[in-house]
């Protein structure tokens, strides 16, 4: 979440709040900072607790000073994963500046994110949705209604509304962002475009592959019409308008659905190649962009089973990759070890919440696991997935082992060559109700394609 990433900000005061101006107090400020970005979380917390007593001592225990160093405590401990304890503070904070300023003060916005972020961590999505909702609303009071402070707070309510299943609401706010981003921007101008391709991410996200396209298909335009149909900077909409088509083809049809994998991968492919033409005419060729490309066709021929096309598009992007040292770890990170492509995914809690079903509280589950060794050939399939551990034990072996034997992958390349690797572990976690087990193994959920967790290496790798 952003108010972890932007602390400082919340450190850097407003005019008359939590500014203590002894000595010892401003050292114990300046090292409740650094410890913060060192990630020291633990020691940051003692910190600000320092900083919280000697403010009371300066202000008096209910003092509008009092507000800042709570916040600060507060996001020390969210970051320390003390969530009851942040929460608290987050609401000490709270109650003194409305009880201070009132309860349309500014200042409010800051500790509501915070508490919204909280609750979040907690799973507690309907409470972190009102702390974000009243935030917006003091911000826009403060601020008036097309501001741009308000995004960090409209992505909360996105993901507050994600956890309540209600995918309405939360893609409202991520429309909104972009509504409000053309307002400032203009819907023609290159500024325009992040905030294009930042609603196609979080239409990926949920899987809604056709209204991600839309956005970048939008985004492409901006760019084609500002800087033509050759530059450079439509590669990565095009990249990512052939995702939505690759990413459309893995889930299961629509009911009355005209598309297919037939009909889907072709546009990819063609999306693909639209932006290998832009990058090879470029001059010098850019070939860490070109091997990107070239590997994410490669992966679509995987999936198209067209294994001899496929082979030679990664041949062409180990080379590219080959010619600069500087791009050797590129080539690694591709290339060194099996890359899952596709395959069907396995539920994150089982047995596997019912559609529409009220939102699983993770407090009441179990933690469990499967380990299977498995191996890669020179095609990409699964070879010798063998169980070697499990707890709970005769739940989701079965399961994970099918789902292991049906993904394909990239293979791992060396000097160019694909070849077998062996003594892959592949780890999968879940959650489980023991209250609620049923006496048949789960199998993977047909519309569940969240990835699997990449191999790691084992002997023979």
């Amino acid at each position: 979440m952003r108010i972890l990433a932007v602390v400082a900000a919340l450190l850097l005061l407003a005019p008359g709040v939590g500014v203590v101006a002894a000595d010892d107090s401003s050292a114990a400020n300046e090292r409740f900072l650094r410890l913060m970005t060192e990630g020291r979380n633990a020691e940051a917390i003692t910190a600000a607790r320092e900083v919280l007593t000697l403010t009371q001592q300066e202000f008096g225990d209910s003092s509008v000073e009092l507000a800042a160093p709570l916040i600060n405590l507060a996001t020390a401990q969210v970051r320390n994963g003390d969530l009851q304890d942040a929460e608290a503070n987050y609401q000490a904070a709270i109650s003194l500046l409305e009880l201070r300023e009132g309860y349309l003060s500014p200042r409010l916005a800051n500790p509501l994110v915070g508490l919204g972020e909280t609750l979040m961590r907690s799973e507690q999505y309907a409470l972190a949705t009102a702390a974000y909702e009243r935030a917006l609303r003091v911000n826009h009071v403060n601020e008036g209604f097309y501001n741009l402070e308000q995004m960090p707070i409209r992505d909360g309510l996105s993901e507050g509304y994600l956890g309540q299943k209600n995918l309405e609401k939360a893609n409202f706010h991520q429309e909104a962002e972009a509504y409000i981003q053309q307002r400032k921007l203009g819907k023609e101008t290159l500024e325009f475009v992040a905030a294009l391709e930042k609603l196609g991410r979080w239409y990926d996200r949920t899987n809604q592959s056709e209204a991600a396209r839309l956005a970048y298909q939008n985004a492409a335009r901006v760019v084609e019409k500002a800087k033509g149909e050759d530059s450079p900077e439509l590669v990565d909409p095009l990249l990512a308008i052939a995702e939505t088509y690759r990413q459309q083809a893995l889930l299961p049809p629509e009911p009355d659905s005209t598309q297919s994998a037939e009909t889907l991968l072709p546009m990819s492919s063609m999306m693909l190649r639209m932006a290998l033409a832009i990058v090879q005419q470029q001059e010098p060729q850019d070939q860490s962009q070109r091997a990107r490309v070239l590997v994410k066709l490669g992966d679509l021929y995987m999936m198209w089973d067209k294994r001899n096309t496929a082979s030679a598009r990664y041949q062409e992007a180990w080379q590219a990759l080959s010619t600069d040292p500087g791009l050797e770890m590129q080539r690694d990170e591709y290339f060194s070890q099996p890359v899952r492509i596709m395959g069907p995914g396995l539920p994150a809690i089982y047995p596997p919440p019912k559609r529409n079903a009220a939102p699983v509280q993770t407090k009441d589950l179990q933690p469990g696991f499967v380990v299977v060794r498995y191996g890669v050939n020179q095609l990409g399939r699964v070879t010798d997935a063998t169980v070697i551990e499990a707890d709970p034990a005769n739940l989701l072996e079965q399961g994970v082992t099918r789902a292991a034997n049906l993904t394909l992958f990239r293979p791992r390349y060396v000097a160019g060559a694909p070849v077998d690797t062996s003594g892959l572990i592949l780890r999968h976690e879940f959650r489980f109700a023991p209250k609620k087990l049923e006496s048949t193994e789960a199998k993977p959920a047909a519309d569940d394609n969240k990835p699997l967790e990449q191999p790691t290496s084992g002997e023979g790798t």
